[in-house]
This record gives C-alpha cells, sequence and structure tokens, in this order.
C-alpha cells in the first residue's frame, strides 16, 4: 500500500510512477499549448464530408426577401422575370411569418414557379376551396409570395409533373445543393 505522508492525501499504489521526478515548468497564460498531433494528418473533423450532400431544412424570410405580391399586378401574357412564386393560404402565411423561416426539406418540398404558372396555380387552388361562403374562409384565401431566383437558384430541382401539366416551369426548393 502507499505510504502517507505529513500534509497529503493517501496515493493510489501506482500513482508515484506515473509522475515524473523532474520538476515541471509551470505554463504561463500566454503560452500557446503543445501541439495535439505531430504526425501532420489534417483534422478530419474540420474537413467538409466528402460524397454527402449539406442539405438545408429552413430559410430565414428576411435574408431571402421573401415579399408578398398583389395578385391584381399579375398580368396573363407576361414572361418569366427574377422572382419564383409560390401560392399558398392566407393561415400559412401567417405561419411563416410568425416563425420568420420557410421550411422545407428533401420530402417536404416547396413548390415555386415563374411568373406564368401563378395564374394557373391560382386557378387550380380556387376550384379545390369551397365556394360557399367566402367572407368565413378568409385563412383560405390563396396568397401569393416571391422570392428572387438567385438567392435560391442553386437549391432548387425542376417539377417535371407539374411542369408538364401546366406547360410552365416549376421547381422544387428540396434545400440539397446541386452540383454542376
Amino acid at each position: 500500500m502507499a505510504q502517507r505522508r505529513k500534509g497529503r492525501m493517501a496515493e493510489l499504489p501506482f500513482a508515484s510512477l506515473m509522475r515524473s521526478r523532474k520538476p515541471a515548468k509551470a505554463r504561463q497564460r500566454g503560452d500557446a499549448p503543445p501541439a495535439a498531433h505531430a504526425t501532420g494528418q489534417p483534422d478530419l473533423f474540420a474537413a467538409p464530408l466528402q460524397g454527402i450532400a449539406h442539405a438545408l431544412t429552413y430559410l430565414d424570410i428576411g435574408a431571402i426577401g421573401l415579399t408578398r405580391v398583389d395578385v391584381r399586378h399579375l398580368r396573363a401574357g407576361e414572361g418569366a422575370d427574377a422572382y419564383l412564386y409560390h401560392v399558398t393560404t392566407q393561415a400559412d402565411l401567417e405561419t411563416i411569418q410568425a416563425r420568420g423561416t420557410i421550411v422545407f426539406s428533401p420530402r417536404a418540398p416547396l413548390v415555386l414557379t415563374e411568373r406564368p404558372g401563378v395564374p394557373p396555380w391560382l386557378a387550380n387552388m380556387m376550384e379545390i376551396m369551397e365556394s360557399d361562403d367566402p367572407a368565413g374562409h378568409t385563412a383560405d384565401m390563396p396568397v401569393v409570395l416571391r422570392v428572387k431566383r438567385f438567392v435560391i437558384d442553386e437549391l432548387l430541382e425542376h417539377d417535371p409533373d407539374r411542369t408538364r401539366r401546366y406547360g410552365v416551369s416549376f421547381f422544387l426548393l428540396t434545400g440539397i445543393a446541386r452540383s454542376e
């Protein structure tokens, strides 16, 4: 067993073997700690993972410049512009504004279209909505939002189904960056 010395606590039997007999230099605050690895191997946690695509799950509405569009300013026959549009309901818009973000994923992407795709999308929503009492369904009223295309262009995929159905380019905001 270890011997007790005056003024010291009892030590484990092998603790004295682990200590160096040379007095250690006291490290000053300004000194840098010694290098953790001298082999020259790069830090594996600092480098991006190879072969794994980074996926976003939300975007800040202030950072991407999401704005509401008055439907009366959209005219039929106008071509595509520098914006992409999303049609949603008033209730969904209030949820987006309360969160301050747009949430999406590869499994539940956000659908976007160019300007010529907004009128057919609105017409489809109006057919689906109940037309009994429009005053009581203000939460179901369609709302058009827009975002500058260049801000999210790398996170988009083409949606061939809606594009074929409406004859206008539709996109899915999946959050997975394209590699071109």
